[in-house]
């Protein structure tokens, strides 16, 4: 499976695009005025069957559950219920993304191997020659162990991370909830304008860890010394930087429990990335230097 810039690029705009679209459909739990619709409001007491549909029966119900049963029973805090629960699913989902991010790369850095081979066959378009360019990119593939479909498997992931975002929109006893001078019901904008410190410090601590969240994997690519920047990853800086701005704007206008949710996982992100560069990403740099050595030695000894 080989993608041109092109449709890599029409890929992440139709991602984008599917992601907008999750983010706004979910406000249909808040009225006009930004309060919990009743017939969407989840307590201890909601049913939890098909009824309620398979999306919310497999995650949303469940999860909901966990973060009031964990919060609100046994720690007396439903805002640490919410941080505690956004911590785990995150463990949970560690392998995938430590299996996506390392296969990112590994493709970042067989990407010179992959330009030298499509030049090669650039221009040719019979049948012969695309066969040829493609067996030699399967076999780079192999070589440094890199799946092609392994970089698409954080998007196996979304499902529970909107599951979690329904959740913390729809829990009840959230939106009762006051943590150091926050109202978790309400929308910071409001406050804001106000010159309301707490909210105002709120947001900056939502746009500073997005930021960072966001920077995060370029920060940590700067390690490799062949580190360099392409037009792909610039037009994806542009698209980050349009992203924390699309975070920031929905922490304002929704309740202020969504900034903690947001927070929480803005922290795990940073922390998360760190560990899968400096543990495994690291380690792949250098079976990947270690397969092209032994290629070249193997193609010099045949000479």
């Amino acid at each position: 499976m080989i993608l041109d810039n092109k449709t890599k690029k029409y890929f992440k705009i139709i991602c984008l695009v599917l992601f907008v679209v999750a983010l706004t459909g979910c406000t249909a739990n808040l009225d006009s005025s930004g309060k919990l619709i009743a017939k969407r409001a989840i307590n201890l007491n909601t049913p939890w069957s098909m009824k309620s549909g398979i999306f919310d029966f497999l995650l949303v119900i469940p999860i909901s559950k966990s973060i009031i049963y964990l919060g609100d029973v046994l720690l007396n805090n439903i805002a640490l219920g919410v941080v505690l629960i956004t911590i785990l699913i995150n463990i949970i989902i560690l392998p995938i993304m430590i299996k996506s991010t390392v296969s990112q790369q590994k493709m970042q850095l067989i990407q010179p191997e992959m330009e030298r081979i499509q030049n090669k066959y650039k221009g040719r378009k019979d049948q012969t020659s695309q066969m040829r360019m493609s067996a030699e990119i399967q076999a780079l593939y192999k070589k440094n162990d890199v799946s092609m479909l392994a970089s698409f498997t954080t998007f196996l992931t979304l499902p529970i991370m909107f599951a979690m975002w329904q959740a913390v929109q729809r829990i009840e006893i959230l939106y009762q909830t006051n943590m150091f001078g926050i109202n978790l019901g309400a929308k910071p904008i409001d406050h804001v304008f106000k010159f309301e410190i707490a909210y105002i410090v709120l947001l900056a601590i939502v746009a500073l860890t997005q930021y960072f969240a966001m920077k995060i994997n370029t920060i940590m690519s700067k390690r490799n010394p062949k580190y360099r920047e392409t037009s792909q990853m610039q037009s994806m800086n542009m698209m980050n930087n349009f992203m924390t701005l699309f975070i920031i704007y929905f922490a304002a206008i929704m309740p202020a429990a969504m900034s903690l949710y947001w927070m929480t996982t803005n922290i795990i992100t940073i922390v998360r990335t760190w560990y899968i560069y400096i543990y495994h990403v690291e380690k792949a740099q250098k079976e990947v230097d270690q397969a092209n050595t032994n290629y070249l030695t193997k193609r010099q000894n045949k000479k």
